[in-house]
């Protein structure tokens, strides 16, 4: 659970963290001037495909967002093919950002969020936030939804902060909510498509909103400008937005640069000095459990023991790192080998608490004959590692490079090539200087027995621009 929130701002970019007891369990990087999630736009159907069961809508953006048929705002099951058609405009909102090569992802079936109600255009129903207990408070709100559905029509979903609102503010809420609707309505009717029609929520505040949960106890923000600014969409929340006092970085209070540092790296050390191998692959990620033999373990001299003890402690930091990754799709876990269904059965349920609390809606699988566990997890934003990196353009993501034997080996073939196809002519060469080196430098071996037997004249260069991999042949 989310105890504590701060909030540093740079020039350039604001960052959030949220903590459980002093731990990094987010990260959110905010982009002052950037889109905002969940704007709607009014696009037009470029593409249905059949075969995907999705269409591509032109948003206006660089990329073409994807609209799967489950999104569309047709009934559901619904074939896209009949649930839109190429050249028609359709009003979507945007789920979830660009990413790499892929454009957005859109829904048809639009929300408009606010502090406690959630207003859906094109839904009938009035529900609850599960998260309320209260059985009076939930006959209360139960009985106000239903009313507020009938005379603004629609569909409604009271958030759990509804507790703190008495009906007439609620119902103040909810008449703002459609007004809203209305003018994006208007807006879309003398559109040019396509068109952005309404911004959506500012990120600082949806943020602030989402995990303004009771286990929250204090907001703290690096910077006076941005506290004044929040306090103005955050005037009713609880606790209230703190200006940090400490001497040092606000980060720095719980060493959160390196905790941010370790969220990119493939080991994860545990407490008891085993460690997880986070591998990620087109399809999914692979995460691999290693005790380590630990000699300080507690278990160390049980097998058994150490196993079980490395496993739980495994699952809680698997947990943690998913949400601080923003780890999507399909993950296939490796645990150390467990004796008897008894003891998989008691980490499967264990694991299952400590993902309980990810709002990213986890779907925890059994553990395979072979002892694998799999999981999918609905990604909420671009993964941390694309937020904070980028992929290495030697290793095209591998984490490899080649050797400068391999390159060097290469940049002869090319030069035995371009020899042949130009006979008795000089060949000017540029490379890595580690790769001039290999090939012992214009007076090499190499190079003299080329000449020699080939009759293949070589200027070759060390050039400390170039990159290890590349090289440059060029007929004189």
């Amino acid at each position: 659970m989310i105890d504590e929130i701060l909030i540093d701002a740079g020039p350039r970019r604001r960052r959030v963290a949220l903590l459980t007891r002093g731990r990094l369990l987010e990260l959110y990087l905010v982009v002052p001037g950037e889109r905002h999630p969940e704007r709607i736009i009014i696009g037009r159907v470029k593409t249905v495909q059949a075969d995907l069961d999705a269409a591509f809508i032109d948003i206006g953006e660089a990329r073409e967002a994807l609209l799967p048929a489950r999104d569309a705002a047709a009934k559901r099951g619904t074939p896209i093919s009949r649930a839109v058609h190429e050249g028609e405009n359709v009003m979507v909102q945007v789920k979830r950002e660009a990413e790499g090569e892929k454009g957005a992802r859109v829904s048809a079936r639009l929300r408009l969020t606010g502090k406690a109600l959630v207003f859906l255009p094109l839904g009938h129903d009035a529900e609850l936030s599960s998260r309320i207990k209260d059985p009076d408070q939930r006959q209360r709100l139960q009985t106000l939804a239903g009313t507020l559905r009938d005379r603004h029509g629609g569909g409604l979903i009271l958030r759990s902060g509804a507790v703190k609102y008495d009906d007439a503010a609620l119902e103040g809420e909810a008449g703002e909510l459609c007004r809203c609707w209305q003018a994006i309505q208007t807006a879309a009717a003398s559109a040019k498509v396509p068109l952005l029609l309404d911004l959506g929520d500012d990120p600082m505040a949806a943020i602030l909103r989402e995990h303004a949960g009771p286990s929250l106890r204090r907001i703290r923000v690096a910077d006076s400008a941005l506290a004044s600014e929040l306090q103005a969409v955050w005037s009713e929340g609880r606790p209230a937005i703190k200006m940090h006092d400490g001497a040092g970085p606000l980060f720095g209070e719980y060493d959160l640069e390196a905790q941010i540092e370790t969220a990119l790296a493939t080991v994860v050390a545990l407490p008891s000095g085993g460690r997880i191998i986070i591998e990620h692959t087109q399809a999914l990620t692979a995460v691999d459990v290693d005790s380590g033999q630990s000699a300080n373990a507690s278990g160390a001299g049980d097998p058994g023991r150490l196993a079980r003890e490395t496993n739980t402690e495994a699952a809680r930091e698997i947990a943690r790192q998913l949400r601080l990754r923003e780890i999507g799709g399909r993950v296939v876990i490796d645990f150390i080998p467990m004796r008897g269904k008894g003891e998989v059965a008691a980490l499967l349920k264990k694991f299952q608490g400590f993902l309980d609390d990810d709002p990213g809606g986890v779907h925890l699988g059994r553990m395979s004959e072979l002892g694998l566990v799999e999981l999918t997890r609905r990604r909420r934003q671009p993964a941390l590692v694309q937020r904070l990196g980028e992929i290495c353009t030697p290793c095209a993501g591998s984490g490899l490079r080649p050797t400068v034997r391999y390159v060097a080996d290469n940049l002869l073939q090319r030069i035995l090539r371009e020899s042949h196809a130009a006979k008795g002519r000089a060949l000017d060469v540029r490379a890595a200087v580690a790769v001039v080196a290999d090939l012992g430098g214009q007076k090499g071996e190499v190079l003299i027995d080329l000449d020699r037997e080939r009759g293949c004249r070589v200027r070759l260069t060390a050039d400390p621009a170039l990159a290890l991999e590349e090289f440059e042949v060029t007929t004189i």
